[in-house]
């Protein structure tokens, strides 16, 4: 870790403590001649209690710096560019060389991390991808992962601490576009009944896992259409229902000429039967006649082609 201002604050002090302690007790004042002038001056003299004093702040300032504090939960590297060495360090008070070795921190607890517009933080959002049938999709997804501790060294010598930015956010960006491009549009936005979320998993886990992270688990949280699509996926609803009901007044058309035809093949069938009768049977047309002149006309049959009105008889 590099010194935060805490210590800055605590060497600045140390500065303003020795050159206290010099003037005040390595310092007196003395006559000297310049220009033929007599004048005070002061010089710097190592009295006894000017070196204990300066001993002393150098040993407190030397124990100050030399001691680190690691976190609950992290774990550090700790460098000794003189013999290009590394060493894993744990929670706790850990002793350093001042101004020489370093110690670079670690967050060994799950860390996660968003896809979502609703989070501000710089670089995330929405992840857009074109899916397999050439539909843009919007992905908002979840992850979380943790360094294994036993690892530590790999994650800072092949990515170092912002190892996030560098591996992690971009193979899970990879991810969520790998997903949308191998599925349909339908497909992912009823992800929960699909492989969706299982193979986005297995994906980033294969490509973190090796470089010393653990996979905990990853989430869809919503699946986007592009507003161009969803105006034409609702145009095609409306155009969708439209056919059903041009179906249905066909069909209902069809079966009402079929109905049609069929009275048209038993009223054919009736006049053929009819006919057959009245070829055999001539006078059955007077009697259908004389059926069709209602109850209240009386008549008589006189031959094959006269009829009496019976009525005007009787009056």
């Amino acid at each position: 870790m590099m010194y935060d201002l805490g210590s800055l604050i605590f060497v600045a002090l140390f500065i303003l403590v020795v050159v206290f302690l010099v003037y005040r007790y390595g310092t007196q004042e003395i006559l000297v001649e310049r220009g033929g002038d007599i004048r005070t001056a002061r010089r710097i003299i190592l009295t006894p209690q000017l070196v204990v004093g300066i001993s002393v702040s150098f040993v407190i300032l030397l124990l100050f710096l030399s001691i680190k504090a690691v976190p609950q939960g992290n774990a550090g590297v700790k460098f000794n560019p003189l013999f290009r060495r590394y060493t894993i360090v744990k929670e706790g008070v850990v002793f350093v060389l001042p101004f020489v070795e370093k110690v670079y921190l670690y967050d060994l607890k799950t860390r996660e991390i968003t896809l979502s517009p609703s989070k501000k933080r710089k670089g995330e959002g929405t992840v857009w991808g074109v899916s397999s049938d050439g539909i843009t999709v919007g992905v908002e997804a979840t992850m979380w992962y943790k360094l294994s501790s036993d690892r530590l060294m790999d994650v800072h010598r092949n990515f170092g601490p912002d190892y996030e930015e560098k591996l992690i956010k971009p193979t899970f960006i990879a991810a969520v576009k790998r997903v949308i491009s191998k599925y349909k549009a339908e497909n992912l936005i009823a992800f929960s009944q699909h492989r969706i979320e299982y193979d986005l998993k297995e994906y980033i886990k294969g490509k973190i896992e090796p470089f010393g992270f653990t996979f905990v688990d990853a989430v869809i949280r919503d699946v986007k259409l592009s507003p161009d699509y969803e105006k034409a996926l609702e145009e095609r609803r409306i155009a969708e229902q439209e056919a059903l009901k041009m179906k249905y007044d066909i069909k209902k058309e069809s079966l009402k000429v079929e109905r049609m035809m069929v009275e048209a093949r038993g009223k054919a069938k009736a006049l053929s039967v009819i006919g057959e009768v009245i070829r055999k049977n001539p006078k059955i047309l007077t009697y259908m006649y004389i059926e069709k002149l209602g109850d209240k006309i009386k008549v008589l049959i006189t031959d094959q082609k006269n009829l009496l009105n019976v009525e005007k008889l009787e009056k």
